[in-house]
């Protein structure tokens, strides 16, 4: 059996830039909400198509790009709170974690996009150690943090997240507690072993099917053997039959001197 594919990066991007535009698929529909489920269906049937199409890269059916992108959206939020925790609580350990790339930035301001009130202020330090800081605003969803960076500027948004540091005198969302987390990750552990119940079953009834068909087809073709066999072996025994009931030769010479003699 050949290995699964590997989700490529190229997929990801498609899926965010989708998803970016339309943000009701990735958070949800709300109660009340004018979207409805079957329109929402319908553009992950649209976005699976577009994934489905890259080359070298994993096939799944609607449901199953839907599980991943929610496993993959709670991954990079755990792992974005994990940054936040040893940055706090243990700075000299950050180095051994792996940061946060561009697409687990986006994928987080797409989770955060309808829960932040605010954009949140972000300190940045030129490289030159003479020149004055500047304050910009950028639009991270987590929650307010300061940020030193000692590059350019124009340092992509993915550094704000890996080296960010809690802020103590702003307010900021209480990381939820770690049973919550574990609980989470055996939701979605269910829901995956659920769905690969769920595959399984339906690839053997699938091969089931077929079998049936298959054994429909042979009893048809043995059926309509028998028939012809029987029909030959009637048509035999007519024939044999006719051939009983003709006269044989010495029954016609006696019948000749029958005649001969009136």
């Amino acid at each position: 059996m050949a290995p699964p594919k590997k989700i490529l990066k190229q997929q990801q991007e498609i899926m965010i830039d989708f998803l970016e535009q339309n943000v009701e698929m990735a958070k949800g529909i709300p109660l009340g909400h004018p979207t409805t489920h079957e329109a929402t269906k319908q553009k992950w049937i649209t976005l699976t198509s577009k994934l489905n199409l890259v080359e070298g890269g994993d096939k799944k059916a609607a449901h199953g790009w839907k599980r991943y992108w929610f496993t993959w959206r709670h991954r990079c939020s755990k792992k974005a709170q994990n940054v936040q925790k040893i940055k706090t609580n243990s700075p000299g350990e950050l180095h051994r974690f792996l940061p946060l790339d561009d697409l687990e930035v986006r994928v987080l301001q797409l989770h955060q996009e309808r829960e932040v009130s605010s954009m949140p202020k972000i300190e940045f330090i030129k490289q030159d150690s003479e020149s004055e800081p500047e304050r910009e605003q950028d639009d991270e969803p987590d929650f307010p943090v300061k940020v030193q960076i000692k590059e350019m500027k124009n340092r992509k948004l993915s550094a704000d997240y890996n080296n960010a540091t809690v802020n103590s005198t702003e307010t900021s969302t209480p990381l939820p507690p770690q049973w919550a987390l574990d609980l989470e990750d055996r939701r979605i552990a269910a829901e995956e072993r659920m769905a690969d119940a769920l595959e399984t079953i339906a690839s053997t009834m699938r091969s089931q099917e077929e079998r049936r068909s298959m054994l429909d087809e042979r009893i048809a073709d043995a059926l309509t053997a028998i028939a012809g066999t029987l029909q030959e072996i009637n048509t035999s025994s007519q024939h044999k039959h006719s051939l009983n009931h003709l006269p044989t030769q010495a029954e016609q010479e006696s019948a000749m001197k029958d005649v001969i003699f009136l």
